[in-house]
């Protein structure tokens, strides 16, 4: 050693670095001979890092590149398994992930040990897909108590997060673009994601208590019923011809709302990975299309369904709160609540959480993100879980039938718990309208109460027909039920809607 140092001291300037830069070409010599002898480096969607979350007791699929032909040996639990990737380098093989708990590690090498993914802290649990536009992708810190509520985060280590970052693509991704990879629970980490997913978490960990809880909040303000879908099960819809056709005509691959675009670069990525459910809060941008939507929202449930191999897969949706849409006529919002309600009452397997009581006239993004996320829990613990519910009335007061005696119409509802009331702190309960044959509607008073049953006269119209209840963006919904929920806005009437035309 002391000799080179000697050497390096009488070498002139000059020659010592054109030592240096011979050594340097060498060694990258070297290095590139040793990169072409080694494998590949493996390589997996960003969706899988430490701290995931595995849906417990499934066959999980394990995938990503590696080198072409490579065999390779994915260790989970206990176990080993085998993969081998394909010409183009591609491999997936299934683990069994046992019921929740954890951590564990997950691991994906080659034969020799010498390169791999090594994941720590992996749990197994229950994981949700959060999606829709800003009231989802709404964060904690805008909310209600912002403060207080992050920092009860730090309470809630099992509940992991994970964002999909807005992206839009012409064309279905494998992988998503860009994503904050898997997080604990902490009042930091809670500040920016969707406060609905968290809320709604945080009471599925009260109730599941031990079991992780996996939050995946996919969602963008702004977006279309149509550009969650898939583009294939668009087509499929003669209905929706006329809104496909209108963005044939325009120039913009990569618009966020353009149909297929925001399945293709938020959802496509994650339909290979087993979740429990889906939390859907969207249809503001929607409005104004409230007929076509009868149409989107279903198509989108079973697209879904389809696509993430699942055709019971739980679906649980936000009702759009009360808001004066100023661009539009006031029973704009009413046709969206009624497209809504027609997919609840047709749809299998599907709820959703009534937002009457939790609007903002002035402000398309209520704060109270609490009781959102509280009453998509309530449904996803009774419904999904099976687990006791703590009230006798899971959701808001729902129409069922009608029957006429004279001037009077008496309505009957279900999901009453132990029976309607009036939630207003005055009389009348307003928002009833009554028309007769002539199809003008007029306000109608209600003049008595029972168990599951309201009876409603106007003195306007003594040959009632048909009867609508807050079909106006502003109405105030003051029936309720014993457990303070409001009654779904409804029309017994199959009349034209003012939307009816309205394709784009």
């Amino acid at each position: 050693m002391n000799q080179l140092l000697n050497i390096a001291k009488m070498t002139r300037p000059v020659e010592r670095g054109r030592i240096y830069i011979a050594r340097v070409i060498g060694c990258l010599f070297l290095v590139s001979i040793a990169m072409r002898d080694c494998p590949g480096d493996i390589t997996m969607p960003k969706f899988f890092s430490d701290h995931m979350v595995l849906q417990q007791n499934s066959d999980f699929p394990v995938w990503g590149t590696a080198e072409p032909n490579q065999t390779l040996t994915i260790r989970f639990n206990g176990t080993e398994s085998q993969a081998t990737a394909n010409a183009t380098g591609k491999f997936s093989v299934s683990i069994k992930t046992p019921s929740a708990g954890g951590p564990y590690r997950l691991e994906v090498t080659d034969q020799g040990n010498t390169i791999g993914v090594i994941l720590d802290d992996v749990m197994v649990g229950e994981v949700w897909l959060c999606s829709g536009q800003s009231n989802m992708s709404w964060p904690v810190e805008k909310s209600t108590d912002a403060a207080a509520e992050a920092l009860s985060a730090n309470n809630y280590n099992q509940i992991r997060l994970f964002t999909v970052e807005a992206h839009a693509s012409d064309q279905p991704l494998e992988d998503v673009a860009k994503a904050n990879p898997w997080a604990i629970c902490s009042a930091d980490n809670v500040k920016d994601f969707s406060a609905v997913a968290f809320f709604f978490g945080r009471d599925l960990a009260r109730t599941l208590e031990g079991t992780p809880i996996g939050l995946i909040d996919a969602s963008w303000s702004g977006t279309r019923c149509e550009a969650w879908c898939s583009r294939a099960s668009l087509d499929s819809v003669p209905e929706l011809n006329p809104l496909l056709k209108y963005w044939s005509e325009i120039e913009s691959p990569n618009d966020r709302n353009r149909p297929g675009n925001s399945f293709n670069g938020m959802i496509s990525p994650l339909v290979r990975y087993p979740i429990k459910g889906v939390l859907w809060y969207q249809g503001e941008a929607n409005v104004g299309r409230g007929k076509q939507y009868g149409t989107l929202l279903p198509t989108l449930i079973a697209d879904w369904r389809r696509q993430l191999r699942n055709e019971v897969l739980p679906f649980y949706f936000v009702q759009l709160a009360p808001h004066r849409y100023l661009n539009f006529p006031t029973e704009a919002l009413p046709e969206i609540w009624d497209a809504q309600l027609k997919t609840l009452k047709t749809v299998p397997n599907v709820a959703m959480a009534t937002t009457m009581d939790l609007g903002d006239i002035a402000d398309l993004h209520p704060k109270n993100k609490q009781s959102v996320g509280k009453r998509l829990a309530m449904l996803a613990l009774a419904n999904t879980y099976q687990s006791p519910p703590t009230t006798t009335a899971l959701n808001g007061p729902m129409y069922d039938k009608m029957s006429i005696d004279g001037p009077t119409v008496r309505l009957h509802f279900q999901n009453t718990g132990e029976g309607l009331k009036n939630l207003s702190k005055c009389d009348p309960i307003e928002s009833f309208l009554i028309c007769g044959g002539d199809k003008v509607f007029h306000p109608a008073n209600v003049i008595d109460i029972g168990e599951n049953w309201v009876d409603i006269v106007s003195p306007e119209v003594s040959s009632p027909t048909e009867v609508r209840y807050c079909w106006d963006d502003t109405a105030a919904s003051f029936l309720g039920n014993s457990g303070g929920l409001p009654a779904f806005p409804f029309r017994t009437d199959n009349f034209r809607l003012s939307s009816e035309d309205a394709m784009f």
